[in-house]
């Protein structure tokens, strides 16, 4: 029997999982992933007795026909149970080195359980805890298991050398958690294993605060030193490079169309100083964001509310910087502490490094030398990016637009960067303002800025062309769910508001929706929004046509405001664009902005609805911006939120916890694999209905073995029985095809598939009337999918209506 991640052959199950667990260090957890590398099955699994099971019932008679000798020496040792009398000297030579060995990945595996359970929030009391009994229980087995091999084999035999030898490999067994048994010796273990980045306790300022005087039973005033952790940005940096999983994440796909993608496709990329003139740079997008780490609602509301840089790599691909492991951490901080001394303590270490990142870059091995980078983009919620470049932090303000210098009474006439009164914002006026304001500290602000930002000292940066845009607060959190609001205080005169919210939770949103449905939501005039957060926002919004539409006519202003918006959305939410759809959106929020004023004349537009007139230009320059916005970053502060036990030095705490695990990740063979599947079973191609269409089109055999299953996540997206996809789009109009089977070839997921008929776009329920076909089976590759998120198949709430709708959740 294989092993699939060295290929070395094993006699039985057993020996393959004892060396799995020993020779690999893999363990049991949440992310361990195993695979049958047998001939013509690839089946995975997520626990040892799944594999073992598996192969004792589907490979056994495989195990007659291995010989065990292309295993290295150092794994040929009495676990191979074939061996029936090995020779004395070969026995002894075998358990000399065997123990150290082994030693070393149990331990390597006992610290990945100890890293997962800090990485899930458990106290380190309780992780101390663990470890003792664990320490206890594992020397409990192995005086356990000496006894019970000498009274079975050596019963009457106890003086003889055999035995005393046996009874010496016993003793050389070390308990692999007395390495751990301390806070000290698994922060050790840890950095030296695992290359941790270590961060840098810093000083952001001096002030004086009351303290306890144990000795008189007073307070007194003395001066306290508020300090931030840094973690170093060239660090970090070098770790990655130095990881095997960067290499397959720098690989780009060869495409060669003119379809907008990513940055590398802007104008702002192409002809960018840098970026643009050499072949190889690191390209890094900044994130800034507060979040609370207390509880929200207590007393205690904002006292430990922490701030956060963070930063990924936009050199990896979208798919690749979904993955939480692939944002790191550059700074972390009191969120008061920013209001006391502002950023430039915080930016200043981070700035030092990427100035020398820009000048002397560092060295990245398979690139063959030195490589330069830069700040290509800081993203993050409107308040953030405002906060940390300088500029006014009240959107009630008379200038509170980052990309341009037009009043707050312009936004209710203005919906066009043409528009005469709209002047963007250069770095030439930015560096007149930030002068004006040195010059006169007395004044509050100049244009809206209140001060000049320390990032713009660097050579490739400037907050002036920062061009991202976050889609998750400016129109799921912003503008959706205010107009939808509008919206439904207008249905309010066709239903009751019972009514409307039993519409809304007995809706059939889809099995691919089942986790973002909305609930009921809150009509009342003291908020703009619905209650919602923003995937409910995005999962109403989109579904709100098929919903509340059998109760509005075609020519009803209100929903003619509605599909608008939701074109607009659909056209931001792409993750791919063209030139011509940039322009076209552009005409959208035009006539859309108008088309409100008209509708709801007593109602002024959000500054929200005034950030999306510079959406063109900013998908122009940097691309589709959903790959900026800031609902992964925000994932990460998860991590942050459920670790806290204990608030003293909440900083150092929270880094040295986040280092730890983001090295652990980064080691770990399980972290950026991108596949998961359900139950399944091993089949021929002829066993399943439609098999010889996979046959053909994979270039295989009719009886060649693959994995059925019942689902299949790849890349962040489920896959199953009934689900639809869009295999290619003819003519601006999808085709799509419902998933008849999820089969798994050569670890990758196919699907077999019946198409499907597209009527038309019925515009009035903003989706695709689709019909079944008698059409042939096809089968899709998924990673040859144009759009690869699958969609459900829908129906309105219309009584009489069985018409079946495909809705789209981006322009197709």
């Amino acid at each position: 029997m294989r092993c699939f991640l060295c290929s070395n052959v094993f006699g039985d199950a057993n020996n393959l999982v004892k060396h799995l667990k020993v020779i690999h260090g893999l363990c049991t957890g949440r992310t361990l992933y195993l695979q049958c590398d047998q001939v013509g099955c690839s089946r995975f699994f997520n626990s040892f007795s799944g594999l073992r099971k598996h192969l004792n019932k589907c490979h056994v008679n495989s195990a007659c026909d291995v010989i065990v000798e292309t295993e290295p020496p150092h794994c040929q040792t009495v676990l191979d149970s074939t061996n029936a009398n090995p020779a004395e000297e070969t026995y002894e030579a075998e358990v000399e080195s065997e123990p150290a060995l082994s030693s070393e990945h149990l331990v390597n595996s006992c610290a990945s359980v100890i890293s997962d359970l800090k990485a899930a929030g458990v106290a380190q009391s309780v992780v101390n805890s663990f470890v003792t009994s664990m320490e206890d229980i594992v020397q409990e087995i192995h005086e356990h298991a000496k006894e019970s091999v000498i009274q079975g084999v050596f019963r009457d035999q106890r003086d003889t050398e055999t035995c005393k030898n046996v009874e010496g490999c016993f003793n050389q067994l070390e308990n692999p958690f007395t390495a751990l048994n301390s806070d000290y010796k698994q922060s050790k273990f840890i950095t030296s294993k695992w290359e941790t980045v270590e961060p840098v306790e810093l000083v952001i300022g001096s002030r004086f605060d009351s303290r306890l005087n144990k000795n008189t039973g007073t307070y007194d005033q003395v001066v306290v030193r508020d300090k931030f952790m840094y973690i170093p940005i060239l660090s970090t940096l070098k770790s990655i490079f130095k990881s095997e999983h960067a290499r397959e994440m720098l690989k780009s796909p060869n495409i060669s169309d003119s379809k907008l993608r990513d940055i590398y496709d802007g104008s702002f990329f192409n002809t960018h100083p840098l970026f643009s003139s050499e072949r190889h740079t690191i390209q890094i997008q900044m994130f800034y964001d507060d979040f609370e780490v207390g509880n929200p609602l207590g007393s205690k509301k904002g006292v430990h509310k922490m701030g956060g840089i963070y930063f990924t790599l936009r050199n990896f691909s979208p798919k690749w910087n979904s993955i939480l492991a692939n944002i790191h951490l550059c700074a972390l901080f009191h969120a008061q502490d920013i209001k006391r001394y502002g950023f430039s303590a915080i930016l200043d270490p981070i700035v030092r490094d990427l100035k020398q990142l820009e000048s002397n870059g560092i060295d990245i091995p398979f690139y063959g030398g030195c490589v330069r980078g830069s700040v290509i983009q800081v993203t993050g919620d409107n308040l953030g990016l405002h906060s940390l470049f300088g500029l006014v932090e009240s959107f009630s303000a008379r200038y509170c637009c980052r990309f341009c210098l037009a009043e707050k009474e312009d936004f209710q006439t203005e919906f066009s960067e043409e528009a005469p009164k709209i002047v963007l914002r250069t770095k030439e006026a930015h560096s007149a303002h930030c002068q004006e304001i040195a010059n006169k500290p007395s004044l509050p602000y100049v244009f809206g800025v209140k001060r000049s930002c320390l990032l713009n000292s660097l050579t490739y940066f400037h907050t002036t062309e920062n061009y991202s845009v976050d889609v998750m607060h400016d129109l799921l959190e912003g503008v959706a769910q205010f107009e939808l609001k509008q919206l439904f205080l207008y249905l309010k005169e066709h239903i009751t508001l019972a009514e409307l919210n039993s519409r809304i939770l007995s809706f059939d949103y889809g099995f691919t929706e089942r986790c973002n449905r909305p609930v009921a939501v809150n009509l009342s005039a003291e908020s703009n929004d619905l209650g919602l957060n923003a995937i409910q926002s995005w999962c109403l919004l989109r579904n709100v046509p098929l919903i509340f539409g059998d109760l509005v006519a075609s020519t009803n202003q209100h929903w003619a405001l509605l599909i608008l918006l939701l074109q607009i959305v659909n056209l931001v939410f792409s993750p791919t664009l063209s030139q011509g759809l940039c322009v076209y959106l552009k005409h959208l929020i035009v006539e859309h902005h108008k088309l409100f004023k008209e509708v709801y004349p007593q109602k002024k537009l959000l500054p929200k609805h005034h950030f999306l007139i510079h959406y063109p230009r900013c998908i122009q320059k940097i691309r589709p911006v959903l790959h900026s916005w800031c609902m992964r970053y925000e994932g990460k502060h998860n991590f942050f939120k459920k670790q806290l036990k204990s608030f003293k030095n909440v900083t150092k705490t929270l880094a040295k916890k986040h280092q730890n695990y983001m090295a652990h990740k980064w080691r770990s063979s399980t972290t950026f694999i991108r596949l998961d599947i359900g139950p399944g079973k091993s089949v021929s191609l002829n066993m399943i209905n439609g098999g010889s269409v996979i046959a053909m089109q994979m270039k295989m055999s009719n009886f060649d073995k693959v994995i059925k299953v019942t689902w299949a996540k790849h890349n962040g997206y489920a896959y199953r029985q009934h689900l639809v996809v869009c295999g290619e789009v003819l003519c601006e109009m999808p085709l799509f095809y419902q998933i008849e089977s999820v089969v798994i070839i050569q670890n990758k997921p196919v699907l077999l598939t019946i198409p499907l008929f597209t009527v038309a776009f019925q515009e009035h329920f903003f989706a695709y009337e689709v019909t079944r076909t008698k059409k042939d089976f096809v089968a899709f590759q998924v990673d040859d999918l144009p759009y690869p998120r699958p969609f459900d198949i829908q129906m309105s709430c219309g009584e009489n209506d069985t018409t079946m709708y495909v809705v789209p959740y981006c322009y197709l």
